[in-house]
């Protein structure tokens, strides 16, 4: 009524007629006025509020994700490998902080075995190269020699030169590590180890090689395997004495190469595979230490396994695994692969 908001009740009495009562909602409407003020107020400030708390939150749960960014940034300008992420709760975050740090660990190993191969290699190829150096050298006075001191300087540089292109040869192999190559395919690791034993007979004639093989079908890199093979045999004929012999058994996937020499040293049996190692006994014997290092490589690059022991009655005993033997129910199909290398090393 004349603009005012009113609220009218009315009743009726019958014939005497009705009652009318009028009244003004202004007080009420200012009242809801100031709650819709009021509301819109507390609504802004709850969600400026909520927003403040969730970035806050984000920032939280994710400030260990930078710390990760920081960090792989840092090693990406300044690689070094000895820090870690500090590793708080057991959440997913803490797991991912433990996942990086296994993954700088196994960096920080494969960085320093490269680095221990390095420097172990530079160490092996000084000797070959400083005899070579001198004999070169002498090939100033060779009119001054005489034909057998010629012969005999000849002959020694190309012994030297041969030892020299092993080395490397074998340094190469380690240097490929133990995951495999992509030339994996069905092989027949009893036709390998025979016809690594029959260039083994021919190399040695004065050692006998008995062997006993059972037809084993692989998975696995033939050329890798075959220089392993080699490499177990050319060490059993090196320990073996002239008119020794050298049993080779191939079971349940499984090939165990014995000698008749005078075995291991306890203080040896842990390092036998490592990388350049060599017994005292073995020093002056010609080899880089390599041989049985690029064995247990090819085991573990085909997913098995090497053991060095001293047999029953004398003589070393070397088992090596190169992962479990295929069926044929799993072979693809019936063609195989045997592949040699082209000369065996020490």
């Amino acid at each position: 009524m004349n603009g005012v908001h009113i609220r009218v009740y009315a009743a009726g009495l019958g014939p005497a007629g009705a009652v009318q009562v009028a009244r003004s909602l202004t007080e009420v409407d200012n009242a809801l006025r100031r709650q819709l003020v009021l509301t819109i107020l507390v609504g802004a400030a709850g969600i400026a509020f909520a927003a403040l708390l969730g970035v806050a939150i984000a920032r939280t749960a994710l400030a260990p994700i930078t710390r990760f960014t920081r960090r792989t940034e840092s090693l990406t300008r300044n690689p070094d490998l000895s820090e870690r992420l500090d590793v708080e709760g057991r959440d997913e975050l803490a797991r991912l902080a433990q996942t990086f740090n296994a993954t700088l660990d196994a960096l920080e190993r494969s960085v320093e075995a490269q680095r221990n191969l390095v420097a172990d290699a530079s160490h092996e190829l000084r000797t070959p190269i400083a005899t070579l150096r001198a004999n070169v050298q002498l090939l100033g006075d060779f009119e001054r020699l005489s034909p057998d001191d010629r012969a005999g300087l000849r002959r020694d540089m190309l012994d030297e030169l041969d030892e020299l292109t092993a080395l490397v040869g074998d340094v190469v192999e380690l240097a490929r590590g133990a995951q495999p190559g992509a030339a994996v395919d069905d092989v027949r690791l009893d036709a390998i180890v025979e016809d690594a034993v029959s260039r083994a007979r021919r190399a040695a004639a004065d050692v006998t090689f008995q062997t006993d093989l059972e037809p084993t079908l692989i998975r696995g890199e033939g050329d890798r395997i075959a220089r392993a093979v080699s490499n177990l045999l050319d060490n059993a004929r090196k320990w073996s004495a002239p008119g020794g012999s050298v049993e080779v058994e191939l079971h349940h996937g499984t090939l165990a190469v014995r000698d008749h020499g005078r075995g291991f040293d306890e203080d040896d049996l842990p390092h036998v595979f490592d990388r350049f190692y060599r017994a005292d006994d073995a020093r002056d014997m010609p080899g880089s230490g390599l041989g049985l290092a690029i064995v247990r490589q090819a085991a573990e690059a085909q997913g098995g396994s090497v053991e060095a022991a001293n047999a029953p009655g004398g003589g070393a005993l070397l088992r090596v695994s190169f992962g479990s033997p295929v069926s044929a129910a799993e072979s693809p199909g019936d063609s195989y692969v045997v592949l040699t290398p082209a000369k065996p090393t020490s």
